[in-house]
């Protein structure tokens, strides 16, 4: 089979969780599909990741794009004018005319049996592409995420772009599903919900995996009331998420666990969550890090206070594997097959949080238990080899039913 794969940026280096999830899909199924690749790249960012990207793939075309800074004065002017758009802003910065050429050029050269876009942000600019089948990878369900947070946000300039942001995501997002011929979720729920929503069918689900051998235990190196928190800082439920812990939920701990220490680990934290930490000396930011294992490893207890989302969150099953306790709210967890008081717990007032880490930090015995039995469920169930056999069948069938239909 010979896939043309359309990405939003290069999978170097995988320091977000989505790009670690198709870094890990992907390049084991180039060792078994002949697939191309295209995605949008930041000729000067991006320059190191080019010859990573040739090197997993049969072929690699940089389509060159610069997104612009976040919260820098463009950013705000493109927020303004996109106000008048149809689209919403994280996709309007997608449509690239070069980006849809490249695909109808390669297209047009060589024979594929499937156009494979990962993620919304590369289906949306090629819903209109005369080429069948096409798939898209729904990591999230991009509308959803947005509507959450616009029901949580308080303030009205805030809640009113919010507002219009979800609506045209959700007529963006129901055209491409209905528009291709099959779509890929990642959990039981994130299925319901495209199926519920957008009225079709053809929805599979794919699983989160985990590297179990990469992320293991690592001896006894775990620090007394430390906990940590793993995610991409510049993803907006994730400052959301932490800064609501900072806020509300740590200090209750620091009264029962007056020891207790915190890393929140992530690439791009802004000024703001700096700002919102920078009075409590027990919290350390540490930005983009090579390697989030160690930081793991030193942490008895690693929370997910997600409180908007949508998808599911790698960095669970990636601290399971590494025999750590978590305590997730429920969105956190969300599409995940994991059991309060089994392999994790859950919690979602501030109160309910606090008691389950501040428990989990003074009960050596429950934290060990909740740990093992946790890493034990990813071990047996998560292994991305599994993941990628089960993308392969969707692949199969759906080239089988395209023959079947040019045969008819």
């Amino acid at each position: 089979m010979k896939v043309l794969l359309t990405l939003p940026r290069p999978l170097f280096p995988p320091d977000t969780g989505g790009k670690i999830r198709s870094l890990e899909i992907f390049r084991r199924l180039a060792k078994r599909t002949e697939i191309h690749a295209v995605s949008f790249a930041d000729p000067v960012r991006d320059a190191a990741a080019i010859p990573e990207m040739s090197s997993v793939f049969q072929s690699y075309t940089p389509v060159a794009w610069r997104e612009t800074k976040r919260h820098s004065l463009g950013f705000y002017q493109e927020l303004l004018t996109n106000q008048f758009s149809s689209l919403p802003y994280f996709l309007a910065k997608c449509e690239v005319p070069h980006f849809c050429s490249t695909v109808e050029q390669l297209l047009g050269r060589q024979h594929f049996d499937v156009l494979f876009c990962d993620f919304l942000h590369t289906a949306a600019p090629l819903r209109m592409i005369d080429f069948k089948p096409k798939v898209v990878f729904e990591h999230n369900v991009e509308f959803l995420l947005r509507k959450r947070k616009w029901e949580l946000e308080k303030r009205p300039l805030q809640r009113f772009v919010l507002g219009t942001e979800w609506k045209r995501t959700q007529r963006i997002e129901s055209q491409v599903c209905r528009s291709f011929e099959h779509v890929i979720a990642v959990s039981t729920d994130d299925q319901n919900s495209l199926r519920h929503e957008f009225a079709i069918d053809q929805v599979s689900i794919v699983p989160t995996g985990v590297d179990a051998e990469f992320f293991c235990p690592i001896g006894n190196s775990s620090q007394p009331g430390h906990l940590a928190f793993v995610g991409s800082m510049d993803w907006d439920p994730n400052e959301d998420g932490i800064a609501w812990f900072v806020r509300e939920v740590y200090p209750q701990i620091l009264r029962k666990v007056p020891n207790a220490s915190l890393s929140i680990v992530g690439r791009n934290p802004s000024s703001r969550l700096r700002a919102i930490v920078s009075h409590e000396p027990s919290i350390e930011i540490t930005g983009w890090v090579a390697d989030v294992r160690p930081y793991l490893a030193q942490a008895e207890v690693v929370v997910v206070p997600l409180r908007v989302g949508s998808g599911t969150r790698i960095k669970i099953p990636e601290a399971m594997a590494m025999q750590k306790a978590v305590v997730s709210t429920s969105i956190g967890a969300e599409g995940l097959p994991f059991r309060d008081g089994h392999e994790i717990r859950i919690a979602d007032e501030s109160k309910d949080f606090a008691q389950s880490v501040s428990e989990l930090l003074q009960n050596r015995s429950l934290r060990h238990r909740l740990a093992a039995t946790a890493r034990e469920a990813v071990v047996r169930e998560h292994c991305w080899q599994a993941v990628v056999e089960k993308v392969e069948q969707v692949l199969e069938q759906l080239n089988k039913s395209e023959a079947h239909a040019i045969a008819a």
